[in-house]
């Protein structure tokens, strides 16, 4: 897909002018080198370690209590080791299909083997200390290995752990605060975020960040009364305000309009919705301001930055129709009936599809060279 879509814009950059002819095909010969893209046989290598990992598992398991302790535990190590080595000799050979492939089978020996052996000397602990324990070892090997595959199972498996600590942030406000779980949480957060900038996997990066997110909406659940809707929306205009207006000492490190004003316009938007959603009132007049509000901020976050960023023009598009229908919805669904209703918000979602879509010509025409 961004092969497809570099070519047309090498395409476009020698029609202007800015590439001489032939320029464009070094350009692309030379992505195609470094860049190998999709690999079916790297994809069915990682499906193969994930279904050896599964037969591993289910084979000690089956066979868990006719096996003596020791040999129980000095099996469990001799796949882990046996993994390791594996993808040692990938990295030397340079096939990281296999490197991949090997860790993916590796982590899934390591976190078996963490639960079998808890289960087998009756160790203390619950599963918050068990997805922890498996996040800290996906984060060594991927630190270790520089493995894209090992960063987003860090992030994958560092959600989890924050989904099990928090509970879901269904606690509330609580009276003592667990300052230690906060950190270690944090902790988790930065180290996932170092390995996904190690390895250089944008995937871990959103991870980090949607576990960042998390976190801070469970300590704000857990320590203050006030909504995270109202921290979500701070954030995100301050995230946004930063990405949009880049300093000029900090130019090189952050792009201005990329990811940093992209997670802002979510965060915002997303925490104004959540403010809507639990704002009380008995006036529709309080309503519809609350909700033109939103409007007006989807179309001010879609003029600053909505050219240079796809994201962003997206979700404001998104956050724009979904106020448009509930607008709808609280003025006239009532009185047109529930086929009215419809009838009416399809009208709606037509419109701005068909503005959209003149928006996004807009776009193209001023982002093209005179």
């Amino acid at each position: 897909m961004f092969r497809r879509y570099l070519a047309r814009e090498i395409d476009q950059w020698t029609k202007a002018g800015l590439l001489k002819p032939g320029q464009g095909d070094v350009l692309l010969s030379d992505h195609d080198r470094r860049h190998t893209g999709f690999s079916l046989s790297s994809v069915l290598a990682v499906l193969a370690a994930v279904l050896l990992g599964a037969a591993v598992i289910a084979l000690i398991a089956a066979n868990w209590e006719g096996i003596a302790r020791p040999a129980r535990v000095l099996m469990i190590f001799v796949f882990i080791a046996g993994g390791l080595t594996a993808a040692a000799l990938a990295l030397r050979k340079n096939a990281y299909w296999i490197l991949e492939a090997a860790l993916v089978f590796t982590l899934l020996c390591y976190g078996a083997g963490i639960a079998l052996v808890g289960q087998m000397y009756h160790l203390s602990g619950d599963e918050t200390a068990f997805m922890l324990a498996w996040t800290i070892g996906a984060l060594v090997v991927s630190l270790a290995f520089s493995s894209a595959t090992a960063a987003i199972s860090a992030g994958l498996l560092g959600i989890g752990y924050l989904i099990a600590e928090s509970s879901l942030f269904g606690s509330g406000y609580a009276d003592v605060f667990d300052i230690s779980a906060y950190a270690t949480a944090l902790s988790v957060v930065v180290l996932i975020g170092v390995s996904a900038g190690r390895t250089r996997s944008i995937i871990a990066g959103h991870l980090c960040a949607l576990m960042l997110v998390g976190w801070v909406m469970w300590v704000v659940d857990e320590t203050t009364d006030v909504d995270p809707g109202y921290i979500l929306a701070v954030t995100g205009a301050v995230a946004f305000a930063i990405g949009s207006k880049v300093p000029p000492a900090i130019a090189n490190a952050l792009e201005r309009h990329g990811v940093v004003s992209a997670y802002g316009a979510v965060l915002f938007l997303g925490g104004v919705g959540l403010i809507q959603i639990d704002l009380v009132t008995t006036s529709l007049a309080a309503e519809m301001a609350f909700a033109g509000f939103i409007l007006l901020v989807s179309v001010a976050i879609l003029a600053i930055a909505g050219r240079e960023n796809r994201l962003i023009r997206r979700f404001a598009y998104f956050a724009f129709a979904c106020e448009t229908i509930y607008v709808v919805g609280e003025t006239l669904g009532s009185l047109l009936g529930s086929s009215g209703f419809l009838f009416l918000g399809g009208l709606v979602l037509a419109v701005i599809a068909f503005a959209v879509m003149k928006i996004e010509k807009r776009f193209k025409t001023v982002g093209e060279p005179s």
